[in-house]
């Protein structure tokens, strides 16, 4: 039997003050006017919104922002096994085959008061496509769907008035796909504080630029972000699809000249 599931939670990279991943009245698109090759590259692949906000709170934090949104739809296959007892019902939910639909989208604000002919080649926003290269790593993705791809058996113990129907089953799914879709969000932004605290904020070149990229998602980085299921992808870690990824950053450090 096939059923439907979804985890549609929104993440940042950093706490915002706005709802920044809703159509807002203060967003302005960014005219592409002058836009480098290499970051219209970043736009298409990482489904990349640019605005200018002028929101007068962001406005007045005089800062960049990049955010990230993970959405997930699957199907899935089960085999289920029930049993009653003491008037609850213990149910043990075999995932035989998951289909998960990932959808990864990021917004990039600038304040108004930014605004410049120049933009595309300023130092503050070539910043925060480096944040966008944190989270479009495809290793980042290729972890989350190997995560959802092997669920282990999901076995509980039903509320007294509750029985082992489509929704309640397809709840129990969702549960463990919300977890590991929140462990990967977790990583991500770990690893966005990273690049900030490396690189302040991007006021200083990030040093050994290539390697910092690359030693994100590697398993020395899920151990010491404490990536709670790292022993579930310590087979994937291995392949040469992980470690052969293409990664996105920008060659030129933001801070460089």
């Amino acid at each position: 039997m096939w059923m439907l599931c979804a985890a549609q939670i929104p993440a940042q990279t950093k706490p915002a003050t706005t709802n920044a991943l809703s159509k807002s009245e203060t967003h302005q698109p960014i005219p592409r006017d002058g836009i480098l090759q290499e970051l219209q590259r970043l736009i298409d692949r990482g489904k990349v919104e640019v605005v200018y906000d002028s929101d007068p709170e962001f406005v007045r934090a005089s800062r960049g922002w990049a955010d990230f949104h993970v959405q997930i739809k699957s199907s899935f296959k089960y085999d289920l096994t029930k049993t009653r007892q003491s008037g609850r019902w213990n149910v043990k939910l075999n995932i035989t085959k998951l289909e998960p639909k990932i959808e990864l989208t990021h917004l990039i604000r600038l304040p108004s008061t930014f605004e410049s002919p120049d933009i595309w080649s300023s130092r503050i926003l070539r910043h925060e496509f480096d944040h966008i290269a944190v989270s479009l790593d495809p290793r980042a993705m290729l972890l989350l769907r190997h995560l959802l791809e092997h669920l282990p058996v999901i076995e509980r113990t039903l509320e007294p008035k509750e029985t082992p129907s489509n929704d309640v089953l397809n709840k129990l799914v969702d549960e463990e796909v919300v977890r590991r879709r929140q462990a990967i969000v977790e990583l991500m932004r770990q690893n966005n504080q990273k690049l900030d605290k490396i690189g302040a904020h991007g006021a200083q070149a990030v040093p050994n630029r290539a390697a910092f990229f690359a030693n994100l998602y590697t398993k020395e980085n899920l151990a010491e972000t404490k990536f709670p299921f790292i022993e579930q992808v310590l087979d994937l870690l291995e392949t040469a699809e992980y470690q052969q990824a293409e990664l996105p950053f920008l060659a030129r450090d933001p801070a460089g000249r």
